[in-house]
């Protein structure tokens, strides 16, 4: 292995360890605060948006680079909307599940991803229609008792988790569409990211107008909460991501970031104490399986990936 494979591989490890903690986070900041899915979504945008530019100006100082002419400024602000709206059901979802189901719920969304590739003429072959029924068995698998009132698991969570993602298999969908001829993805990223904190303006403005004002984090606790949130678990997975996957190509980046879910869960286990049934562990493993199967994918006219160059970044 080359240096620069090695880089690469410690650059997605690094991406794929910050997002491995964004469910642990947002349950740190819920544990520790009367914060709602909304309060944390304007302080994550609004922390996460004015570092990733400084980030941006910074690179570009430092190695002074062309973006070219090629950026779909008001197209990636609309997909930083979308991913508002993915981040906040993630908030909401994340509330009312335990860790360790909504990470392995939320890995649906590669068979969402290709689901919806069929509805734009894309081929699946056998092996991307195996990895959707393994899917399907996982997801009966994981959600206890399922099909005898979720066993006391909270039933809109389930929904909500779903929900996330189904929408992020949309954003993933049109994002494929938007960037085809970016280069610059990092770029793109601090442009959408922008989209998204259009958000924390309009949350501030419909609160002020109804007399109220942005709840601030009531201790320290929770302001370390959202920096990690922020930045170790949103700005620098984003520039890890596609840095090592400038080193190492999108397919490698791809399959070496499905080490984030089994992280998640060990975090979840370590630090939150959660038990994971077996019956559950082996869902979990039909879901890992199916999306690795998915990555490998090819689309029949192309050698790229079904899934596209997009961090798994799923809140």
């Amino acid at each position: 292995m080359s240096r620069t494979q090695r880089d690469g591989l410690l650059l997605i490890l690094i991406a794929a360890s910050g997002y491995s903690f964004f469910a642990i986070f947002t349950k740190f900041i819920y544990d520790n605060s009367t914060f709602n899915p909304l309060d944390i979504l304007v302080w994550r945008f609004l922390v996460a948006t004015p570092i990733t530019w400084l980030a941006i100006a910074w690179m570009k100082r430092k190695q002074p680079v062309s973006y070219g002419s090629h950026m779909p400024r008001s197209r990636l602000l609309g997909m930083g909307l979308l991913f508002g709206v993915v981040a906040m059901v993630a908030f909401f979802a994340v509330e009312r599940l335990p860790v360790s189901l909504y990470t392995v719920l939320i890995y649906t969304y590669p068979a969402l991803v290709a689901i919806g590739a069929i509805l734009f003429g894309e081929h699946l072959s056998g092996r991307a229609w195996s990895a959707l029924g393994l899917t399907l068995i996982g997801v009966v698998l994981t959600v206890p008792n399922l099909f005898q009132g979720f066993g006391g698991v909270d039933p809109l969570g389930v929904v909500l988790v779903l929900v996330n993602a189904a929408t992020y298999a949309v954003y993933i969908l049109l994002s494929n569409r938007v960037l085809r001829g970016v280069t610059d993805l990092s770029m793109a990223s601090a442009w959408s990211i922008t989209g998204s904190f259009i958000y924390v303006l309009a949350v501030i403005a419909i609160r002020a107008l109804q007399g109220g004002s942005t709840t601030i984090p009531p201790n320290l606790n929770v302001w370390l909460g959202l920096l990690g949130l922020a930045v170790v678990s949103t700005v620098i997975p984003i520039f890890a991501f596609y840095a090592g996957m400038h080193r190492l190509g999108a397919p490698r980046a791809a399959i070496i970031s499905m080490i984030e879910p089994v992280l998640t869960l060990l975090w979840a286990v370590i630090i939150r104490h959660e038990n994971l049934q077996i019956i559950q562990i082996l869902g979990a493993v039909f879901i890992l399986i199916s999306v690795v199967l998915l990555q490998l994918q090819r689309d029949s006219a192309s050698t790229k990936p079904l899934i596209d160059d997009m961090p798994s970044v799923t809140g």
